[in-house]
């Protein structure tokens, strides 16, 4: 039996594939917001305006002739035509660098990015989640590379710094191993035969085998990068304050 094709079927076909076609190939507005880049910068519109407080307008805010996401990929900032390093700059006086707030996501220019009422300083030094209202605990983590003479440290999975160290010389190796921060120790004087260091500032103890072992800030020595130590690991003073603020009892230690 064969079917009749009517005038009235071909234009409800016709109506539905225009219909059909409407809601698959219209854009959506809210994508499209948040990958738009006025600029060509690389940075979207909405990360600009939100978190960097950069113009969506002018690739170059500062007009140093650097576009905002180079100075941004090589830690500068964008909004400074000097070359100043993100590390050394926070903006907000929230107690976070702005290098971290860029790559947490957080506001550069507020204090309270999640407006919970806690500075993001504080939330992250004590291990909440900046980003959330709810009192959300997120992990920390250090990590130090013995071969590479290096120390990384992360927050939710994200690393906030790495630096050189000095490890243990050979006759004094540092223990190997997963470890948790202890204790944390604002001032310490180590000593021993022919050497003494006192009044060392922020120190952190990850483990006691036999002796006590600590990541500790270095005032004697500028040789990061080469074994130094009797079996700590040495940090410089320009790195440990903001790692011993950072870190928390409990903060997960991987020496490899």
């Amino acid at each position: 039996m064969k079917t009749k094709i009517t005038k009235n079927t071909i234009l409800i076909a016709i109506t539905l594939i225009l219909l059909v076609s409407f809601f698959i190939c219209r854009p959506n507005p809210a994508l499209a917001a948040q990958v738009l880049d006025s600029d060509g910068d690389t940075l979207s519109d909405a990360d600009e305006l939100s978190l960097y407080h950069t113009d969506p307008n002018q690739a170059d805010t500062d007009g140093d002739g650097q576009d905002d996401y180079t100075e941004i990929y090589n830690g500068f900032s964008p909004l400074k035509a000097e070359p100043i390093k993100l590390s050394s700059l926070d903006s907000d006086n929230d107690g976070v660098p702005d290098s971290w707030e860029i790559r947490l996501g957080l506001d550069l220019l507020k204090t309270d990015t999640d407006g919970d009422g806690f500075a993001d300083g504080v939330e992250v030094n004590n291990g909440y989640d900046p980003k959330s209202a709810e009192p959300k605990k997120l992990a920390k983590e250090i990590k130090v590379n013995l071969a590479e003479q290096k120390l990384a440290y992360y927050f939710n999975n994200v690393e906030l710094e790495n630096f050189l160290i000095s490890s243990g010389v050979k006759s004094m190796p540092t223990p190997v191993g997963s470890f948790t921060v202890l204790d944390k120790v604002p001032s310490k004087n180590y000593g021993g035969t022919n050497f003494s260091y006192p009044n060392t500032k922020w120190n952190l103890h990850f483990t006691t085998q036999g002796l006590r072992y600590y990541i500790h800030g270095a005032y004697w020595h500028n040789k990061f990068g080469q074994p130094m130590s009797h079996g700590c690991v040495n940090v410089s003073y320009g790195n440990m304050e903001r790692l011993y603020n950072f870190a928390q009892a409990g903060t997960s230690v991987e020496i490899s």
